[in-house]
């Protein structure tokens, strides 16, 4: 049995496991992506077939029309079947004699994709039918060869000629419309931006015109020295594609360092912008330039306003200068230091260190500062000290308004509101606390938003504000003074902050004996003394230093002498019985207890002994009853007071006496006080007992005088009073001041007998000193109405005082005060006298010299505005002339009081209400009316001052902003205009504004240079096209809107959405021509005719009698002579039968055919150029009629194509001559005299 043969070995698994992809989804997953990459590959190749002009994309990069791109996509198509292969994809993964077969294919798959793409470029590289150097253009050069073969042509026809547009090349001054700002100091020019488009400038012609004149001088600067910014890229060579022409190429990048501005994708907002400094200029480049924008730097080292004169280029072409471009250069914010007048002239401050200025508490100046910028300035200042700062702005800096700020004597066009200005500001500045201050300028702003920062010691004052000080005594009460002694006066001196140093301080004496004077003392600290040896009344005068002070109440302080103790001795004898016991030594005191007498008691024979006593009262007794019998002797030695201690007494030794006593005592207070309204005596009650009739003797003394009065009163047993006499010194009528004590002494009875009193005195206090009122200082103090201004005021006497007043002599006022130094608030203006003043016990008196104090209001600021030739008053309410939208007119407002000012107002503008403030740090504001369209009112509400808040105004400022007017073609002409017809169409233009408008028109052939003008009265709305110009030739004409002007005298305002211009058809009005004017055919059996005007025409004719009626769209019109009879044009028409000509003996007859040559050459034409004009050559009999075409090259290698057929008649001269400005290849394609036409209608063939 034979062996089973082995099973053959499987297919290999696929590479991608299964598991991961079934094999029907990995064939669809590599065919799709296949397929995707072939279809990007075949739409690249045939798009720009279909397209004009597509857009490029990443994939076109790789499109086959070159060598190297062919080569790409080979070798990738190879990879792909060879990836396939590798991966053995189940029914898809070729084999290896397979994947040959494949890549021979694939090569000439991209061969023939390359010569589709781009069959030129095939052609150079293979090297078939030319050298790779004759360029493009060589292949379509086999055309006309070509062409001429198949149309045998033999010289009727000849001659190409070529009109070549070069790019369109803009100049554009300033981009980003911005302005720029100049150091006077400045060491660099600034440098202007200037876009160039198309082509690079060889020499650049501007104005430069004067801020401050107006007036302009022309510079030229070239091109190659124009500064260039490091920031743009270098892009590669711009090169003029003139076959004669050298290569242009830009100047080198400087290399400069700056940052781009950019505005991250945001519009950029001038307004809020800074003007550009020299240091940035060169940096400030345009987002996105595109690849044929290049932009180049004017130098410029003066203030001025910068525009474009002409530009051109190497070859003379001048390039378009973009319009109402202009570049202001301003001249940058300076100034913020401090000046001073001298001789009439202000002087700067040093930029030394300078030493602080010494100011008193109080004080109050005004400081002057310059600052110089454009427009309304803002100046910022600050005032430091250790403690804090204060910080503040001024605003509304600017000159005051007084001629136009826009025209100058001689007519020139000056702006004055870009012209720098000097200020000099006043800054007001308040010492109200003691220390040192730095008051400095901080910034200077202008109205462009550039900002100067002063620096150095010249923009800084610094002040040392010193305290005034004050002084008063402190003396409640008299001070007692001894004989040969020294006393203190105490006083206080102080001020608001600490005691400054080198403080003086005078005071005048007036002493007992009558002398007087004055002395000086210096003060250093706030509790001192005066030392004085004599009494006396001493009086502050007046304290200061660097600053003057003042003397507060207590100003006086008395000093009164203390007189020595003394005492007057009687004695007595004690008996009983008929019996001495002993004695009784009674003592009357002069002096100020308490008193203690020293007295020795010696027994005959004994030794003496010492004794003292002390006594509290003015009066006092001894009883010396000796315990033993005997002869006694008692000496008094010694006396002293509270004052004087052991003051020797020169008084006789007493013996032993005894008499019975009455006895009698004091029951009212024992201590009085009497002031200056208070009588000249005093009442003392007493109780006595004994024998009457009593007889009672008292002791009356006083510190004014060393002696002692006796006196003796008989008085009833009981309850009684006696009138005691106030000494003469302290009388009322003395005004002086002291004490005096009565002291009982002695007492007799019925029987006579007597007896020495011990018992406590009266004592009274006695000020006799009137109290006086007055002002601190009769003074006049002007204050903000409304501000309550304190009167200081300096009184005497015992507290509580009452003060009545009264102001200009009304009604009189009371006021109660427990102060001596007490202030009065006055809330009203006025002349205020103290009429009385009362203090606790008596009415005073008034010190005139200081009886008034003034109070005056500071007056409230006033505003009106500033007469003007623009304004009309009426009453309080002002109007002005009015004005357009966009234009700026200011009006100046005047204001009177302390600056700065804030004048609060609303604006109106068409019931929409906002308010506003105007601030001026001087006597005039300017106010700058809104230029948006609309009426606008101004209400001036309130204004306030540097003195005052608020002070309400009540006037008004009213004006009109015209809108400007605009107009716009909103519909072009649909239908073509016949020639020698009227320019009338239904074309139509719509005008915005105030009606009547006068409308400014201007037609031109785009061909011409010449421009006919016309104005026109619109009086609605709108209107349709209508003007009396008749239209002499044919093509398309141009009518452009030049100007417009409404009711109210405003000159119109170009939108981005306006359409200027409007684009007529001119058309030869309906004609029929025949090829030949002869009854005979001319080489062929048909009957040919052309057609002039605008297809399609139109033709009524009569064939054998027989009327037809046809309609064509080709120029030619042809029939058949199919059988003999008579052929006759009866009429020819445009569409919808416009421009209809009757025709009449229309006869053909057979010629020789006519030939034409076009005149050869190249004309290199820029945009705005004048056309290009060239001749035709006829040859044959006139008149003669041919036709012309203009052909493109649509795409870069690509197929001529014809984009313009045009066919001229009735030509008389051997010669014709042809403008155009249009580009292209011009080429006759046929050509008629007057009787045959060339090439005949039945050989003829389109391209």
């Amino acid at each position: 049995m034979a062996a089973p043969r082995p099973a053959s070995a499987g297919p290999l698994p696929p590479v991608i496991p299964t598991r991961w992809l079934q094999p029907h989804e990995q064939r669809f997953l590599f065919i799709s992506a296949f397929g995707l990459l072939e279809t990007i590959k075949i739409w690249d190749i045939l798009a720009p077939y279909l397209i004009p002009s597509p857009e490029p994309t990443w994939s076109s990069t790789f499109r086959p029309s070159s060598l190297s791109t062919a080569a790409f996509w080979l070798f990738l198509e190879i990879s792909i079947f060879s990836l396939i292969s590798i991966l053995r994809i189940p029914q898809l993964s070729p084999s290896t004699p397979r994947l040959a077969q494949l890549s021979l294919a694939a090569v000439a798959y991209n061969v023939l994709c390359w010569f589709v793409a781009e069959p030129a470029s095939f052609w150079v590289s293979l090297n078939l039918f030319g050298p790779p150097s004759l360029g493009v253009s060589w292949y379509f050069a086999w055309w006309p060869l070509v062409r001429g073969l198949i149309w045998k042509n033999d010289g009727h026809i000849s001659g190409v000629h070529k009109i070549r547009l070069l790019p369109f090349s803009t100049a554009t001054l300033n981009p980003l419309s911005l302005t720029y700002c100049l150091p006077p100091d400045a060491q660099s020019p600034i440098y202007i931006p200037v876009v160039f488009n198309n082509s690079i400038p060889s020499e650049v012609s501007y104005y430069l015109r004067s801020l401050d004149t107006g007036h302009s001088k022309t510079l030229t600067v070239s091109g190659s020295s124009m500064k260039r910014s490091s920031l743009i890229p270098h892009k590669a060579r711009l090169e003029i594609t003139d076959n004669d022409e050298d290569d242009v190429s830009e100047p080198a990048p400087d290399p400069l360092s700056a940052m781009v501005l950019r505005s991250h994708g945001d519009p950029l907002e001038l307004a809020k912008l800074p003007s550009i400094r020299p240091a940035d200029s060169l940096a400030v480049v345009p987002k996105n330039l595109a690849g044929s924008e290049n932009m180049l730097f004017i130098a410029v080292d003066r203030p001025g306003v910068i525009s474009l004169r002409t530009v051109s280029d190497k070859r003379g072409d001048r390039f378009h200068v973009a319009p109402h471009r202009e570049a202001v250069i301003i001249e940058c914010p300076l100034g913020g230091d401090f000046v001073a007048e001298h001789e009439g002239k202000m002087v700067k401050k040093g930029d030394k260190r300078a030493a602080a200025e010494t100011r008193c508490v109080g004080d109050e100046e005004v400081v002057k500062f310059q600052v110089r910028g454009v427009g309304s300035l803002r100046a910022g200042w600050r005032k430091k000290s250790k403690d804090g700062q204060e910080h503040g702005v001024i605003e509304g800096i600017e000159e005051d308004l007084m001629v136009d700020p826009l025209t100058a004597e001689d007519g020139a066009i000056v702006r004055r509101d870009k012209v720098a200005k000097t200020h000099t500001v006043p800054l007001r500045i308040k010492h109200d606390t003691p220390g040192t201050y730095t008051v400095s300028l901080t910034s200077v702003t202008d109205s462009h938003h550039n900002t100067h920062t002063p620096s150095g010691h010249s923009a800084e004052k610094v002040f040392t504000v010193v305290a005034r000080p004050y002084a008063q005594f402190e003396c409640a009460a008299p001070i007692q003074i001894l004989q040969g002694g020294k006393v203190n006066l105490p006083f206080t001196a102080d001020a608001k902050g600490g005691l400054p140093a080198d403080v003086q301080m005078s005071y005048s004496y007036k002493l007992v004996d009558g002398s007087s004077g004055t002395e000086k003392i210096k003060v250093g600290k706030r509790q001192d003394s005066i030392s004085v040896s004599e009494p006396g009344t001493y009086r502050l005068l007046d304290i200061g230093g660097q600053c003057a002070g003042s003397i507060r109440e207590p100003a006086t302080c008395t000093v009164v002498l203390v007189p020595p103790p003394s005492v007057e001795m009687g004695v007595t004898t004690l008996h009983e019985c008929a019996m001495d016991v002993g004695v009784t030594a009674a003592f009357d005191f002069s002096g100020t207890p308490p008193f203690t007498i020293e007295y020795t008691e010696q027994r005959r024979g004994a030794r003496a002994i010492s004794r003292k006593q002390r006594f509290e009262a003015m009066h006092g007794e001894i009883v010396l009853l000796p315990e033993h019998e005997g002869s006694y002797t008692y000496s008094f030695n010694i006396l002293s007071d509270k004052h004087y201690q052991r003051q020797q007494l020169d008084k006789p030794p007493i013996e032993q006496t005894v008499h019975p006593l009455a006895s009698v005592d004091i029951v009212s207070s024992k201590r009085l006080k009497l002031f200056a309204c208070s009588a000249d005596s005093v009442d003392i009650q007493l109780e006595a007992k004994g024998r009457s009739p009593l007889r009672v003797t008292y002791l009356l003394s006083s510190t004014t005088s060393s002696r002692t009065e006796n006196i003796t009163r008989e008085i009833p047993a009981g309850r009684s009073s006696i009138t005691v006499p106030v000494p003469e010194a302290l009388q009322a009528a003395s005004g002086n001041t002291g004490k005096f004590s009565v002291g009982l002494v002695g007492l007799e009875d019925g029987n006579g007998c007597a007896r020495r009193l011990n018992v406590p005195g009266l004592e009274v206090d006695v000020d006799r000193v009137k109290p006086t009122g007055r002002f601190a200082k009769s003074d006049k103090v002007v204050v903000v109405e409304g501000e309550v201004a304190k009167a200081g005021m300096r009184l005497t006497g015992t507290g509580p005082w009452t003060v009545a007043y009264a102001r200009d002599g009304g009604e009189e006022k009371r006021v109660t005060v427990r102060d001596p130094n007490s202030q009065l608030s006055l809330d009203q203006e006025g002349v205020y006298r103290i009429l009385r003043v009362n203090d606790a016990h008596c009415p005073g008196s008034i010190l005139d010299a200081d009886s008034t104090f003034e109070v005056a209001f500071k007056p409230r600021p006033e505003v009106h505005i500033q007469p003007a030739t623009s304004l009309r008053q009426t009453g309080r309410d002002s109007q002005h002339k009015g004005l357009c939208a966009e234009e700026e007119d200011q009006v100046a407002i005047k204001f009177k009081g302390q600056a700065p000012f804030e004048l609060t107002y609303r604006h109106t503008r068409e019931g929409h209400t906002s308010r506003h403030t105007l601030k001026s740090a001087q006597e005039t504001g300017i106010l700058h009316l809104a230029p948006e369209p609309g009426a606008h009112r101004y209400d001036f509400t309130e204004l306030r001052d540097s003195n005052y808040p608020s002070t309400p105004m009540s006037f008004s400022l009213s004006h009109e902003v015209h809108s400007r007017p605009s107009v716009s073609f909103v519909r072009s002409s649909s239908s073509p205009i016949c020639l020698d017809s009227p320019l009338k169409g239904d074309a139509k233009i719509r005008l915005q504004g105030k009606a009547p408008f006068k409308l400014g028109l201007a037609v031109r052939k785009p061909a011409s240079s010449v421009v006919a003008t016309y104005n026109v009265n619109v009086a609605g709305q709108e209107w349709a096209l209508d003007l009396p110009h008749t239209m002499k030739e044919v093509g398309r004409h141009e009518v452009v809107i030049t100007s417009l002007v409404d009711q109210s005298g405003c000159e119109w305002a170009v939108g981005d959405e306006d359409v200027l211009s409007s684009v007529v058809e001119v058309v030869e009005s309906a004609r029929i021509v025949p090829v030949n004017q002869v009854e005979d055919l001319c080489v062929g059996d048909t009957l040919d005719f052309l057609l002039q005007g605008k297809a399609p025409w139109t033709i009524e004719y009569e064939w054998s009698g027989k009327k037809h009626k046809v309609t064509s769209s080709a120029s030619r019109f042809s029939r058949s002579a199919e059988r003999p009879g008579k052929f006759a044009v009866t009429s020819v028409a445009l569409k919808d039968n416009q421009c209809k000509r009757e025709i009449s003996n229309l006869i053909r007859h057979v010629h020789p055919l006519p030939s034409v040559k076009i005149q050869e050459g190249v004309n290199h034409l820029r945009e705005g150029d004048d056309p290009a004009v060239f001749s035709v050559h006829f040859t044959g009999s006139a008149p003669f009629s041919f036709t012309y075409t203009r052909s493109e090259v649509v795409s870069p290698g690509g197929k001529a194509k014809v984009v313009e057929t045009q066919t001229i008649t009735d030509v008389q001269d051997m010669e014709y001559t042809i403008s155009s400005s249009l580009p292209g290849d011009y080429q006759v394609v046929s050509v008629s005299d007057r009787y045959c036409r060339y090439p005949p209608l039945k050989a003829r063939r389109d391209k």
